[in-house]
């Protein structure tokens, strides 16, 4: 399972962080909204990943949750299937024809599509035309650390007088409050008309509606407004505690339900959409406090299906942070925090040293 995880952050990354919303430039006027993305994907990635040590063609947490009663419904189980090429709807109909496949999601930015197969498919669906691996499609849920004040924001605001202008932050998280006082206003007049979130999408409740401005920002759980006010919250109404950059504009993709949880194809589907819309936003930077925990985490690798988005999103130009997680001890770190290119955030205690619980590395790359 993947959990939200924000986190108190370390003074040096920080300070990256700051420097990566403020100085980065836009985009907007420069490259056109419907600019082709392009793909890093490297090919033959699944000739030899961890992610099927027995090469099978059956991702390994498949086999291990091949009967759990969380992920089993009526004799199928939630799957990633990857391609050699990106899917279109001739691949979906194969799969519906050949291995009774149920569609849910297209991760283009990926090679793949995610939807539920039959238990005793499996092996048919792993060797059908363009297939190179099936992946369990697990869950995202909440861990919440003990988060407090930032370090370093302030001298970096000193040192810079930078303070977010002209950037746009994605919080792929639970949802942003678009009517709290400290989100609702890039300016806190009321008198203007300047939101803060200036897009909100909602593959959770709403994947029908992609346009970013169909619905008001809402979130039913709590924990992305908070991760969003720590990034670029105004402050209001005291204005005692800002965030890191309270000039940066806000888009919300709300990848996790009420409880705090949600599959790794919905998250995967709001990195999707983020990406396809960065440059009709401006999306600079992304925020992810959220990660697998449990033996998904223990044991994730590089090539993971949530991964490999990630890493995507930095390749299409979207700095982005994600928290390392809540299961202390060294090689803790699972997906998305473990994708290569991500920068990657731990926690502290209130005396600024590594919190206990605080998941750290090495990862697999």
């Amino acid at each position: 399972m993947i959990g939200v995880k924000c986190m108190t952050r370390m003074s040096n990354t920080v300070s990256i962080l700051l420097i990566s919303l403020m100085l980065l430039p836009s985009l907007g006027a420069i490259v056109p909204a419907d600019a082709e993305v392009v793909s890093q994907q490297e090919e033959g990635w699944w000739v030899d990943t961890t992610v099927d040590r027995n090469k099978n063609g059956i991702g390994d947490m498949i086999e291990k949750h091949i009967d759990n009663p969380i992920l089993l419904e009526e004799g199928t189980l939630p799957i990633i299937v990857d391609f050699d090429h990106t899917p279109d709807q001739a691949d979906v109909d194969m799969l519906t024809e050949n291995v009774a496949y149920e569609h849910e999601w297209f991760l283009p930015g990926i090679d793949a599509v995610a939807g539920r197969i039959p238990v005793n498919l499996l092996d048919q669906a792993s060797i059908l035309p363009g297939v190179v691996m099936l992946e369990l499609d697990g869950i995202m849920s909440i861990q919440n650390g003990d988060a407090v004040a930032l370090h370093g924001v302030d001298s970096a605001w000193q040192q810079t007088g930078y303070d977010g202008s002209g950037t746009t932050v994605a919080i792929i998280d639970t949802g942003i409050d678009g009517a709290h006082a400290s989100l609702d206003d890039q300016d806190d007049d009321p008198d203007t008309n300047d939101p803060k979130v200036i897009a909100f999408y909602d593959p959770v409740n709403n994947p029908s509606l992609t346009n970013g401005t169909e619905i008001f920002p809402y979130d039913d759980q709590g924990h992305g407004s908070h991760c969003a006010g720590t990034t670029a919250g105004t402050g209001a109404p005291t204005f005692e505690d800002p965030g890191m950059a309270p000039q940066a504009k806000l888009v919300g993709v709300k990848v996790l339900d009420s409880g705090g949880s949600g599959s790794f194809a919905v998250v995967m589907a709001g990195m999707q959409w983020t990406i396809d819309n960065r440059y009709q936003f401006n999306i600079r930077v992304a925020s992810m406090s959220l990660g697998a925990f449990g033996i998904i985490e223990w044991q994730s690798s590089e090539e993971d299906s949530v991964n490999r988005m990630a890493n995507e999103m930095v390749y299409n130009d979207i700095t982005l942070f994600i928290a390392a997680g809540n299961s202390a001890g060294r090689g803790t770190i699972g997906t998305p925090g473990s994708a290569e290119d991500a920068i990657t955030v731990g926690a502290l205690d209130k005396d600024s040293s590594i919190a206990s619980y605080s998941s750290q590395g090495p990862t697999e790359e």
